[in-house]
């Protein structure tokens, strides 16, 4: 089956969005874990952070299977567990149980379909164009559950979030007749590039790995910080998906830049503002003031993204590293929920807002020598 037709990327799109149901639905999972199961603020946070953990986890541990296992079956089971999961899930009140099904979920479920994904659009011949797609198709995810899952979620409790994705994971299925089997593995790798010293890329991979930490200490509970500050859940989740979608423009603006400027000045402002706008995200807020603060953050963020992730495969010369670049994001928006709530007390979320300012000043100082030895090379 050719990689490059319509079907096949169209489809290795979509399991890309199933992918990122866990990262995309993080915030709400929290509020309505929260409100509806009576969880506490640490605990909210925590589930939806130990099921990004699994995705990491899966899609790290698909490094040993993909060249072995027919994606075509991979992908049909990966659908067969996140509708299942979605269905036990929505009739559970447990933190543990809940816990122990989001994480199989997320490990045998989304990180097998976010691995087939990554899988396919690797080896399509214009797989920058379609990476971007894929991206744009998860941001787009991200906003249409802003925008209808709340009211759901206020109806039905958690299971108002389950169903529907479970329902959508349904109709996704029809496309698994566009999903090859295995395919050749990767290009042999010249003996100058496996020779190479991956020790650059890994603290690329850490800097990616921190800066992520950082987002996903916000981000996890970017809601609920909301409805700390005066918003109802309903409103925060309106504000978050007017932020999302005014954010892909973060996305546009890299892309526009290229490495017209390098990678140090783009990424060191877009991390500057993104701290700010993190330390502003407490108090007291309008829904305006809301969802103006999470748009400059998640615009920021979106722009920092492309040049964290091409630092780590500029620095890759083998090859060896840069497939761990979802491991390393998915990782970081599980680390950095777990640490905030350690440190949260109910009702306040403020561990979330140090956590996500110290990494973005770690990652910039991690990222700079990488940034530095790339642009030696250029020179």
């Amino acid at each position: 089956m050719d990689l490059n037709s319509r079907g096949t990327v169209f489809a290795a799109i979509l399991f890309g969005v199933i992918g990122v149901f866990a990262l995309m639905t993080q915030p709400l999972s929290a509020i309505a874990f929260k409100d509806a199961l009576n969880f506490e603020g640490s605990q909210a946070t925590l589930v939806p952070a130990i099921e990004i953990l699994g995705v990491a986890l899966g899609s790290l541990v698909a490094v040993a299977w993909v060249r072995k296992v027919s994606w075509r079956t991979a992908g049909a089971f990966a659908i067969a567990v996140v509708v299942a999961g979605g269905m036990l899930s929505a009739i559970q009140t447990d933190f543990t149980t809940l816990a122990i099904i989001r994480f199989l979920t997320g490990f045998f479920g989304q990180g097998t379909a976010f691995a087939v994904a990554i899988a396919i659009i690797s080896g399509t011949k214009d797989t920058e164009r379609n990476f971007a797609l894929l991206i744009a198709a998860q941001v787009a995810f991200g906003v249409l559950v802003m925008f209808t899952l709340p009211a759901a979620i206020k109806e039905w409790g958690y299971a108002g979030l389950m169903i529907p994705l479970a329902v959508l994971t349904l109709l996704i299925a029809p496309l698994l007749r566009f999903i090859p089997g295995t395919v050749a593995g990767p290009i042999a790798m010249s003996s100058e590039a496996a020779n190479s010293s991956i020790v650059p890329a890994l603290i690329a991979l850490l800097a990616l790995l921190v800066w992520c930490t950082g987002l996903g200490a916000v981000w996890g509970s970017i809601q609920l910080i909301g409805t700390a500050g005066g918003l109802t859940a309903v409103d925060a989740g309106y504000a978050l998906g007017i932020s999302t979608a005014v954010a892909i423009s973060g996305a546009f603006i890299a892309s526009a830049l290229g490495n017209k400027l390098g990678h140090i000045p783009p990424v060191m402002v877009a991390l500057a503002i993104q701290a700010g706008a993190i330390w502003l995200l407490k108090g007291e807020m309008t829904f305006f003031q809301f969802a103006a603060t999470a748009a400059i953050f998640q615009i920021f963020w979106n722009l920092t993204g492309p040049y964290m992730m091409g630092a780590v495969a500029l620095n890759d010369a083998s090859g060896r590293v840069s497939v761990t670049i979802p491991a390393a994001q998915t990782g970081g928006f599980f680390l950095g929920p777990t640490i905030a709530a350690v440190f949260m007390s109910e009702n306040s979320y403020i561990s979330a807002n140090y956590v996500g300012i110290v990494c973005c000043v770690l990652a910039a100082v991690i990222f700079v020598p990488v940034a530095l030895r790339l642009k030696k090379q250029t020179a």
